[in-house]
């Protein structure tokens, strides 16, 4: 049952908005779009969407996606516009040799971290990338025939990859980089690794194909696209949610304010005593604790939507709710978050110097709601945002741990846990 309730999300994490992508491509082909009269524009078009690509991605400081679309640019070029000029014998090799290359690349970068372009990582990771090219360079030399040999060894039954038109190492290549990337998308979906996984689906696709074939012109150009998307998508993520916590952001939260109707509440919420938990256990518990409320906060029911307002503060907004309507719902999620334990390590100090580390322990935090509505007045919502923020200082003052409508009483726990920390 919990599989089933969770097996769209997680399909939806392995395949949106890639396969869909992907899917077009497919059909443009199967309804014969292409003609021969197109050969060399497709031939090229993927080396167009890539320049594109890079600039975008060089604007908006996105490394990894700079890396991946110069490392399938490389490759479609290579593929498109010199190996058609080799030798017969030295084509496939080179053919070989990126098919092999292109995967493991994509599968690095799928946990790499963001460092810079021009950095030192990011000097060393193109230094990384020439020195792939010149060993494939060199592997059309005579006397590195025997690692060619390797590269191009038969290790299990041809039928098993006889399909793929490729080597036996370069499919291992691809089929071992889409498992990896694939495993944490079905935890949690991810623009970058999402893109990466497709981008990989779309290069298997041209390569495939043959090297300069318009089909492989179009699979490049698909997995190009799909890196845009990819990074356009977390550029519109830092712009509009909190990278802590999950939750759209302030930014988000003056947007949707000018989106309300008539009638809508707000409900302001802050945690308990939060520097003194943060002095008793260190930011990185804060942290821990911030992204707890967060995401409790996130499964309101009523119809709220939970926005990070700023340092230990949220907001939830009620469009067409009135405060009677949902304070019944933040009290219920006040009691939730007061019930929710997680462990920290602690620290003991001596003075001002810490003399160890104390052991983990268990431990929780509370929060404090103030409630404000419109009831239905042409009321600013910055202006219910202050009278919800003012009730939430009379549920600190009644002790904290408690939810305060502005217009009504206080809902009071039968036990305050503030002083636990």
């Amino acid at each position: 049952m919990f599989l089933k309730s969770r097996l769209p999300r997680i399909l939806y994490r392995l395949t949106m908005p890639g396969s869909l992508l992907l899917g077009i491509v497919l059909v443009l082909l199967r309804l014969g779009v292409v003609s021969e009269s197109d050969a060399r524009v497709l031939t090229l078009l993927p080396i167009g969407v890539f320049l594109i690509g890079l600039a975008l991605c060089i604007a908006f400081r996105r490394s990894r996606l700079f890396f991946a679309m110069l490392a399938v640019t490389l490759s479609q070029t290579a593929l498109a516009l010199v190996v058609p000029r080799l030798s017969p014998h030295n084509a496939p090799i080179v053919a070989n040799a990126i098919a092999i290359l292109l995967p493991l690349n994509l599968l690095a970068l799928a946990f790499l971290k963001e460092r810079g372009i021009i950095s030192p990582a990011g000097r060393r990771r193109l230094a990384m990338i020439a020195v792939q090219a010149l060993a494939v360079t060199a592997l059309c030399l005579p006397a590195l025939e025997p690692v060619v040999s390797l590269l191009d060894r038969t290790f299990m039954p041809e039928e098993l990859s006889a399909w793929s038109h490729l080597s036996q190492p370069a499919s291992a290549s691809f089929a071992l980089a889409l498992l990896v990337i694939m495993v944490p998308l079905i935890r949690r979906y991810r623009a970058v690794e999402s893109s990466l996984l497709w981008t990989l689906v779309a290069s298997f696709m041209a390569v495939r194909t043959g090297s300069a074939t318009p089909e492989a012109g179009l699979y490049f150009a698909a997995g190009g696209m799909v890196l845009i998307v990819a990074l356009l998508e977390t550029s519109y993520r830092m712009a509009y949610h909190d990278e802590l916590t999950q939750l759209p952001s302030r930014r988000a939260l003056n947007e949707a304010l000018l989106k309300l109707p008539a009638d809508y509440t707000i409900a302001m919420i802050d945690v308990d005593h939060f520097k003194r938990f943060n002095d008793s256990f260190g930011h990185d518990a804060g942290d821990q604790a911030l992204r707890l409320v967060a995401s409790r906060l996130s499964h309101i029911a009523g119809g709220g939507r939970a926005y990070r307002y700023g340092g230990e503060e949220f907001a939830v907004v009620f469009p067409g709710k009135t405060a009677a309507d949902v304070v019944l719902y933040l009290d219920r999620m006040r009691k939730v978050i007061e019930q929710s334990t997680f462990i920290v390590r602690g620290r003991e100090r001596r003075g001002k110097r810490r003399v160890g580390r104390s052991a983990r322990q268990e431990t929780h935090v509370t929060v404090s709601i103030g409630v404000a509505a419109s009831n239905g007045e042409h009321v600013a919502p910055a202006d219910v945002m202050r009278i919800a923020d003012k009730a939430l200082y009379r549920a600190k003052a009644r002790g904290r741990n408690c939810t305060v409508n502005a217009k009504g009483t206080a809902a009071v726990p039968t036990m305050s846990l503030a002083d636990a920390f």
